[in-house]
């Protein structure tokens, strides 16, 4: 380092600075403020019911909080959607009509009843559960979750 200006020297340490800060704020949040759903009490976190978008789709969708703080995705005994190959759980978040997150849950197990996903600590209010079928390039039934409590 000796090469290098007092300038150069400085930036190299505040950019330095700034990356130990950085990791420092993924280690202690893991993951953003989302982690936050994985504490507090074991229960339902958020529901909705599906809408139809591409086929009819109905049922409802459920993310609970088991005690150890894992999420999970329950589809309701009621819901249904048309079968098809190519079926996929998504979580979706929106600002206004533009789609700030798209993250694949899993495939979907039946195109009826009660199934359950594991989910990641993004899933709550605020996020869609969409049913989309690749083959088609398409949303099937759209559900946006509401806090628990939360009216319709």
């Amino acid at each position: 380092m000796n090469g290098l200006s007092k300038r150069a020297r400085v930036l190299i340490a505040v950019l330095m600075a700034a990356a130990g800060v950085a990791v420092a704020v993924v280690l202690l949040t893991r993951g953003g403020p989302e982690s936050a759903l994985a504490k507090g009490p074991a229960g339902v976190v958020a529901s909705g019911s599906f809408k139809s978008v591409g086929w009819a789709t109905s049922g409802t969708a459920t993310v609970v909080r088991d005690g150890d703080g894992h999420l999970r995705l329950r589809l309701s005994k009621s819901f249904r959607t048309r079968e098809a190959p190519e079926l996929y759980v998504y979580l979706a978040r929106f600002e206004g009509e533009h789609r700030t997150m798209w993250k694949q849950v899993g495939e979907l197990k039946s195109a009826y009843g009660s199934q359950s996903y594991t989910l990641p600590t993004a899933a709550g209010p605020g996020v869609t559960v969409s049913i989309y079928c690749a083959k088609c390039n398409k949303e099937w039934g759209v559900a946006a979750l509401r806090a628990a409590g939360t009216p319709a």
